[in-house]
């Protein structure tokens, strides 16, 4: 067993930090008259860590929103892009042009250990292992007003899979997506990205369609091409005064490179994957603190992907078709208990399916089925205390029933000035596929089978036990915000696969310490600096575990505008060196610089831009394997609104 006490060193190291940046920062923020900018200045909000609408200071956790105006400065190509600005995530491609994306390490090519939401629905996939289906996200950057990832546990408020972080993706309301949008991305190594979008008004509801395509060459020499085509659609209808209606529909396909050349095992291909989303959102107000809503969404993906392995003289024919459905209902009641305290409640129902004859060596389709109801109460004990006390309890047709609680105090002595000292609990359920999984090759021109993974069940949900004392300093008279996490995390019932044929087991346990900072400092309109570093240590029996994650981390980005209405952007990474889990090689430390020049001009009604990005403006470096090189990748986008 693994240690499960903090470095006392260590703890008093990050509280004398906290102490020196409150002090400092604060005898330049003399009370005195209030300031125009005081009164402008946006409060940072966010929706996801309680599911109660929260100022930042009062959310039971540490949150990195990335705004829209961030977003367009970044450069980024996709949602992935994004999360390198977040401190402690890490971002690669693997096989297949599979983004790869990890908070804290202990992951491999499939990012099962985070939750991510697009309008609160959840693009978890339960084939396989469990993981994110990056590659197949039905969005336009430019349609996303927010994206909030809170940095920490959340089974409290979204379960099982929330197991070390969620990302919630909150596109924007259609009303201010009217009129034309067309831009077009062009560049080496194959990049080719289109998005179309229009806007406008059908009677009462405000609609917003998007179609758009982007594709790649994926890496030099291998076949790791991807094309996704998709389609979205937003509608916002007024009922009446009390209640709206949210409506969101999506389908897409895409085709990526797979196999190595001359490769008998793993032969080229490219499989192709297609599916679709309906999802319904009513609200109704109830009063000026009382809200009730019921989400519904249906989802189904598909994929076709045929093959022949061959083996010498014998040869098999593989059908690795799939076919996943889940179907989701959730309610929730938002309420004021007292003019101190606020709850949110709820409950949720699942059903999902997965039919892979590969994968279960049957035609019939494998269901899971769960309830969840959960809860989160936000009290303030006192002007200076503020209590987030929250739980989810899950009962998983595999698993059976897991409590998921979170206890969070925020301590606010000054005005701008908090520390939040909690700690929560949350569990990984196993997919399908580690508790059932049975794949067998059919050797076609001779009567012999060949097991390759054998999963003989009982498995238990993997578990995290997290701590964390946090700082969040907010001083608007000089732009600065401050967000400082002291985290303690320790996972046991670590998943893994072992044997021949393969089975999966709970066999590890790891420990997990360190701490993370996140500056966020606009001096002026034109100007924005992000800085964030990480530190991670990791303790563990597996050696593969310890060197999952970067032991240290840094990001310098800084947005400029200039004459004639230029925009100027740089991102500076600094990553020491790690080793994602799977079949990755150790990746030696590295340094990247994304660079990005936008240029707005219009003529009449047409407003547009020309911008052009850089990513990786320094030496080539491996993502995930040795031989996955990310080399320089340029290109330029030209954007018309009308």
């Amino acid at each position: 067993m693994l240690a499960n006490k903090p470095s006392t060193r260590f703890a008093r190291l990050i509280l004398a930090q906290l102490a020196l940046l409150s002090t400092s920062v604060s005898l330049a923020q003399i009370p005195g008259e209030p300031s125009e900018r005081d009164f402008l200045e946006d409060l940072p909000v966010v929706l996801s860590a309680s599911r109660l609408v929260q100022p930042l200071a009062d959310a039971p956790g540490a949150v990195t929103i990335i705004d829209r105006d961030l977003i367009k400065a970044s450069g980024a190509r996709e949602v992935v892009d994004l999360l390198r600005l977040v401190p402690g995530f890490q971002v690669g491609t693997a096989y297949f042009s599979t983004p790869a994306v990890a908070y804290h390490g202990l992951a491999d090519e499939y990012s099962r250990h985070v939750q991510v939401l697009v309008d609160g629905r959840s693009v978890y996939s339960p084939y396989f292992l469990g993981s994110i289906t990056w590659n197949s996200l039905r969005l336009s950057l430019d349609d996303i007003e927010r994206i909030e990832v809170l940095r920490g546990s959340n089974s409290a408020a979204y379960g099982a899979n929330a197991f070390m972080g969620v990302i919630n993706i909150i596109t924007r309301p259609a009303s201010l997506s009217q009129g034309a949008r067309l831009s077009t991305t062009h560049g080496n190594q194959g990049i080719s990205d289109q998005v179309l979008r229009y806007g406008g008004k059908l009677g009462a509801m405000d609609y917003r369609i998007t179609a758009g395509k982007r594709s790649d060459s994926g890496f030099e020499n291998f076949n790791d091409s991807r094309k996704l085509e998709y389609v979205a659609f937003r509608g916002d209808l007024r009922l009446n005064p009390r209640d709206e209606l949210q409506l969101h529909v999506g389908a897409s396909r895409n085709s990526n490179g797979a196999g190595f050349a001359g490769s008998q095992g793993d032969p080229l291909r490219t499989p192709e994957e297609g599916g679709h989303h309906l999802h319904a959102v009513w609200k109704r107000a109830l009063g000026p603190d009382e809200e009730l809503s019921v989400s519904a969404y249906h989802m189904h993906d598909a994929a076709q992907e045929d093959y022949i392995v061959r083996a010498g003289p014998l040869y098999a024919n593989v059908d690795a078709d799939r076919q996943m459905r889940r179907s989701h209902l959730e309610l929730q009641h938002i309420f004021r208990l007292n003019p101190a305290a606020r709850v949110v409640w709820g409950f949720e129902q699942r059903h999902e399916s997965v039919a892979s004859k590969l994968m279960f060596d049957t035609t019939d389709r494998l269901s899971i089925r769960l309830r969840r109801l959960f809860g989160n109460l936000e009290w303030r004990l006192a002007p200076m205390l503020l209590l987030n006390a929250g739980a989810m309890l899950e009962k998983h047709s595999i698993t059976g029933t897991d409590l998921a609680p979170r206890l969070m105090l925020n301590f606010q002595p000054l005005p701008g000035q908090t520390l939040r000292l909690g700690a929560t609990t949350a569990y990984r359920t196993p997919s399908l596929a580690e508790e059932r999984a049975d794949v067998k090759y059919y050797v076609a021109n001779a009567p012999v089978v060949v097991p390759k993974y054998l999963a003989r069940g009982g498995l238990q949900p993997e578990r995290i036990r997290s701590s964390e004392l946090s700082y969040l300093g907010e001083f608007p008279s000089i732009g600065l915000t401050a967000d400082v996490r002291l985290f303690h995390e320790n996972v046991s019932h670590i998943i893994d696969k072992t044997g021949n044929p393969a089975n999966f087991l709970n066999r590890w346990g790891a420990l997990l310490r360190g701490h993370e900072s996140q500056l966020r400092w606009k001096p002026t309109p034109d100007t924005l600096v992000l800085l964030n570093h990480s530190r991670v240590r990791i303790e563990s029996e597996d050696q593969r575990n310890v060197d999952s994650a970067p032991r240290r981390s840094t990001m310098l980005f800084l947005s400029q505008k200039l004459p004639l209405g230029l925009q100027l952007s740089l991102a500076h990474y600094w990553i020491s060196e790690y080793q994602w889990l799977g079949w990755s090689d150790f990746l030696p430390k590295h340094r990247r610089l994304d660079v990005r020049l936008g240029l707005p001009f219009q003529s009449g009604p047409v407003k547009g831009e020309l911008a052009f990005v850089t990513q990786n403006a320094q030496d080539p470096y491996s993502e995930f394997r040795a031989d996955y090189v990310f080399k320089r990748r340029t290109f330029a986008t030209l954007s018309l609104e009308f």
